[in-house]
């Protein structure tokens, strides 16, 4: 958990945030299992949930513990509204579709997807090489925090906070790089 410093200020040290995670992560997946969340989709909110921690400064936050819990919640819920409205948007495409006498995409959408599927490949291929292998072996490979621990001979509390720079260098680069967005 982060600890407190002399000044009163928290501390946000890798050490500190990988006992949090340790301490919270299972409380974490078994509250929102309670709430019927899928396993794999309850452990990328949990991994949100540590990344917006990161994210926030420690002066804004009094107890870590309540914040993750609060903040696996709101992710929560911003996933489910998402669902729904992908949800709403594929009905309503389908609703046109039917009227429509052409359903392929057009060229236009295969360009886009293209320049996206290129630009997430060059982000991926600019992290460290530690971090891209990490990334490759737990999102492609589909290894847990334990198996990549094993196989590259590091600690899972190493593993997870080279997943979480991974992750958050490509949401910037993606967001921040207007070529890397198509």
């Amino acid at each position: 958990m982060p600890r407190r410093n002399a000044n009163g200020s928290m501390s946000s040290s890798p050490d500190a945030l990988a006992l949090l995670y340790v301490s919270e992560r299972s409380s974490l997946l078994r509250r929102l299992d309670r709430r019927g969340v899928a396993a794999q989709e309850a452990g990328d909110t949990v991994q949100e949930a540590f990344l917006r921690l990161m994210r926030t400064p420690q002066t804004d936050i009094r107890d870590a513990r309540a914040y993750l819990h609060r903040t696996a919640e709101s992710v929560r819920i911003d996933g489910w509204r998402s669902e729904r409205r992908a949800a709403a948007v594929i009905d309503r495409q389908a609703e046109i579709a039917e009227d429509s006498p052409d359903r392929t995409p057009g060229a236009e959408a295969g360009l886009i997807a293209e320049q996206e599927r290129l630009a997430l490949a060059a982000a991926v291929e600019a992290l460290p090489p530690r971090c891209r292998e990490v990334l490759l072996l737990h999102r492609f490979e589909e290894l847990s925090y334990a198996q990549i621990a094993e196989r590259l001979g590091i600690s899972k509390n190493t593993v997870m906070v080279h997943l979480a720079n991974a992750m958050t260098a490509l949401r910037r680069r993606l967001r921040d790089d207007p070529s890397a967005r198509g």
